[in-house]
C-alpha cells in the first residue's frame, strides 16, 4: 500500500469473528484454539509489561478473548502488582479460564476501538495484537489519543504484507474457494430436501447423484489442499447429516448444512480481512510517523520474526523521547 493508513473496515466485519471468539480462542494468529502466543510473540509482550507500575490502567484494543490482556495480568501478578485492564472489541466475546486474572480484566464486546466509552486520559497503557490494522487507522488513533495520558506507554503489534501469516491466508483462502466451488453445499441441501418429498427438489435418485459428483469434486480438490482437515471435516459432517436425516428431520439436516457453510464463509471472511489490513512497510511506516505526531515522541518500528527470520508482523512501540511536532489535524 501507499504511505497512508488503511481505508475504513467493511461495515459487516464482525460476524466472522462473533463465530470465531465464540469457541473461547485466546489469539486469532500465532496460537492455536485455547492456547495464548508462541514464545516468540509473547516473550516481546513480557518485556513490554515487565515496566508495569501498580495500579496502572491498561487499555487492550481489539482484544478478543483477551490473549495480550492475560499476559499482562500475569505479568502484574507475577509482581504481586494489580492493574486495571480494559479489553474492548467490536466483536461478540467469550472469554474462559479467567480465574486467575478475573479480578484485572473487564471485558466489553461490541465495542469500536473508533468510539471508546472512556473519559479522557484515562489510560498509563495502551496495546494491540493484529488489532488496530483493522480498523478505521485515522480515528482510532485519534481516539486512543484521546484516552492517554501524558506518560502513556504503547505497544502495537500489526500484520505484515508479505509475511509468513499473510502468505499462508492467502493459500488458506484458495482452498476454500476450491471447496465451495464444488458444490457440495448446495448438492447436500439439495439432497436433504429431496429426501424429505419436497416437490421443488429434483427427484431423490437425480439429488443423490449430484451430492455423490459433489463428494468426488470435493475428494480431488483434497488432493492439493494445503488443509486437508478442513476438507475432511466438511465431507464427514454433511454426510453424516444426511445420513441421520431419518431420525433426526430435513430442518435439522438444513440447519446443520447451513452452519458448516457459514463456518467456512467466516473462515473465508477473517482471511480476507487479514489480508486487506496487513502493512507493507510504507503503510507500517505511516502508522508510527502518524503515532508520533498525535502523541509528540517518538516510535519505533520494529520488525517482528519467527525464530528462522521469516517476518510474523510489524511491532510499533512508544519510546521516551519527545519530538519536535506541528499540531495534528
Amino acid at each position: 500500500m501507499s504511505r497512508t493508513l488503511n481505508p475504513p473496515p467493511r461495515s459487516d466485519s464482525t460476524y466472522a469473528w462473533d463465530q470465531y471468539w465464540h469457541t473461547g480462542r485466546l489469539a486469532s494468529c500465532g496460537g492455536e484454539g485455547g492456547v495464548n502466543y508462541q514464545p516468540f510473540i509473547s516473550e516481546g509482550w513480557k518485556r513490554f509489561f515487565s515496566r508495569l507500575s501498580d495500579g496502572a490502567r491498561i487499555l487492550d484494543v481489539c482484544a478478543g478473548n483477551g490473549a495480550v490482556a492475560r499476559l499482562a495480568a500475569e505479568s502484574a501478578s507475577a509482581r504481586n502488582l494489580h492493574v486495571a485492564i480494559e479489553a474492548v472489541d467490536s466483536a461478540a466475546l467469550h472469554p474462559a479460564g479467567l480465574e486467575s486474572s478475573a479480578g484485572m480484566i473487564h471485558f466489553s464486546p461490541r465495542t469500536q476501538a473508533e468510539d471508546l466509552p472512556f473519559p479522557d486520559a484515562s489510560f498509563d497503557v495502551i496495546v494491540g495484537q493484529y488489532a488496530i490494522e483493522y480498523t478505521d487507522v485515522e480515528r482510532t488513533l485519534a481516539e486512543l489519543r484521546r484516552v492517554s495520558r501524558q506518560a502513556t506507554t504503547i505497544r502495537f503489534v500489526t500484520h505484515a504484507a508479505g509475511s509468513v501469516v499473510v502468505q499462508g491466508a492467502k493459500d488458506q483462502l484458495d482452498d476454500a474457494e476450491r471447496l465451495t466451488a464444488t458444490g457440495i453445499f448446495p448438492a447436500a441441501a439439495t439432497l436433504a430436501r429431496a429426501a424429505s418429498g419436497d416437490s421443488s427438489a429434483p427427484s431423490f435418485d437425480v439429488a443423490r447423484a449430484n451430492f455423490r459428483n459433489a463428494l468426488q469434486a470435493l475428494q480431488v480438490a483434497a488432493s492439493s489442499t494445503m488443509d486437508l482437515r478442513m476438507y475432511q471435516n466438511v465431507g464427514t459432517v454433511l454426510v453424516d447429516a444426511i445420513q441421520k436425516q431419518p431420525r433426526a428431520g430435513v430442518r435439522a439436516v438444513l440447519d446443520k448444512i447451513n452452519e458448516t457453510e457459514l463456518a467456512i464463509k467466516a473462515h473465508q471472511a477473517r482471511l480476507s480481512a487479514m489480508r486487506r489490513a496487513a502493512l507493507d512497510a510504507e503503510g507500517a511506516q505511516a502508522l508510527a510517523a502518524r503515532a508520533e505526531r498525535l502523541w509528540a515522541r517518538k516510535f519505533e518500528l520494529e520488525r517482528l520474526a519467527r525464530p528462522d527470520g521469516a517476518q510474523f508482523g510489524w511491532v510499533v512501540v512508544s519510546g521516551t523521547t519527545e519530538v519536535s511536532t506541528i499540531p495534528a489535524v
